[in-house]
């Protein structure tokens, strides 16, 4: 039997040697691959996701000094966020136009005041 010969960019991690080996290859650094050369087993790059993370949301928070609780998941952790992001823009476009309002107005009650500006 001919033994699986996989080329790998040296140093390869633990992780990717314990996994190659498993699957019965002998693994050589890819400097001595053929020209023509296709890796079988090409490494899996993640994704990162879209999304920011829990902690991301909770700082994002923090640095805007909008209190919530600690418990709640990330969706309600991202809305939080995004009605802030859009009071901030209501409020920017109502200074603007040299309308006055309550510093903490809340959302509803910046949009009703800007439709009532145009």
């Amino acid at each position: 039997m001919s033994e699986k010969i996989i080329y790998e960019r040296h140093p390869v991690t633990a992780e990717r040697k314990a996994d190659l080996r498993r699957k019965g290859y002998k693994i050589i650094d890819v400097s001595f691959a053929p020209a023509d050369y296709e890796n079988p087993e090409p490494i899996k790059v993640a994704k990162p996701s879209d999304k920011p993370s829990l902690d991301a949301l909770k700082k994002a928070l923090d640095e805007k000094g909008i209190k919530y609780d600690g418990r709640a998941g990330a969706a309600a952790l991202q809305k939080l966020l995004d009605d802030a992001i859009k009071v901030e823009g209501l409020k920017a476009s109502l200074t603007e136009k040299g309308i006055q309002f309550e510093l903490d107005a809340s959302l509803e009650d910046l949009q009703k005041l800007l439709g009532e500006a145009v």
